[in-house]
């Protein structure tokens, strides 16, 4: 590949997901556009807590992956099944034309997360074959969301068929770079923790018999 465009529905999603694979593209030259659908952490506004906006951690976060391009929408957090498939479909395509990706990545739509299922909706939808020119494109986990899906009985699950081989020091620019969320990390033994990111790295790995790994869904590769 050589141009790469990210479709998730919050910040984080990218390096939970991806992280490690982005920093080894980046540095093989790839560029790479992040396209972010809310910017905010609204769904948590009760018990006292003041919404922030994250466009600068994104951004904070995206430089530490080597992502140049990032746009950061303003669609409320866990509200996309407000805003409508279609509106998020043109977000995704208008994308596309700008950036003339040849390659996509998304979350999985084995999610517990709506947000996380209709953005990889519309980037599949804006994707399509025929009406744009990307030959390949991949569907992360974010543990929070896939494991939870799974725990909570959600058809389809995770199925991985693609690795992406990593080394330490991938790793470690994942985990940079979800530091740059803040309050985003959680203690162990929370998935969203630094152990729980370490963990699945070695886990995706191991089945792979490599000591670190990312593991996607390949949905479509065309050569």
């Amino acid at each position: 590949m050589d141009r790469l465009l990210i479709v998730v529905a919050h910040g984080d999603d990218e390096t939970l997901g991806a992280g490690g694979t982005i920093t080894l593209l980046t540095d093989a030259g790839v560029e790479v556009s992040l396209c972010v659908l809310t910017n905010d952490d609204s769904a948590r506004a009760w018990d006292g807590h003041v919404v922030t906006d994250r466009t600068s951690q994104i951004q904070a976060a995206a430089s530490i992956l080597g992502i140049k391009r990032v746009q950061v929408n303003t669609f409320g957090d866990s509200r996309l099944d407000q805003v409508g498939q279609l509106e998020l479909n043109r977000v995704v395509e208008r994308e596309i034309r700008e950036f003339e990706p040849d390659a996509l990545f998304t979350t999985s739509m084995a999610e517990l997360s709506v947000d996380h299922q209709l953005a990889s909706r519309a980037a599949r939808v804006a994707g399509r074959p025929g009406r744009s020119g990307i030959r390949e494109i991949r569907c992360f986990e974010v543990r929070s969301a896939t494991d939870c899906a799974e725990a909570s009985g959600v058809v389809p699950t995770f199925r991985p068929n693609c690795w992406q081989v990593l080394d330490e020091s991938h790793l470690e620019r994942k985990l940079e770079a979800l530091r740059a969320y803040g309050k985003e990390i959680e203690k162990w033994p929370s998935a969203r923790s630094e152990d729980g990111v370490r963990a699945l790295g070695a886990y995706r790995g191991s089945q792979v018999s490599a000591p670190l790994a990312e593991a996607f869904e390949l949905v479509r590769l065309v050569r």
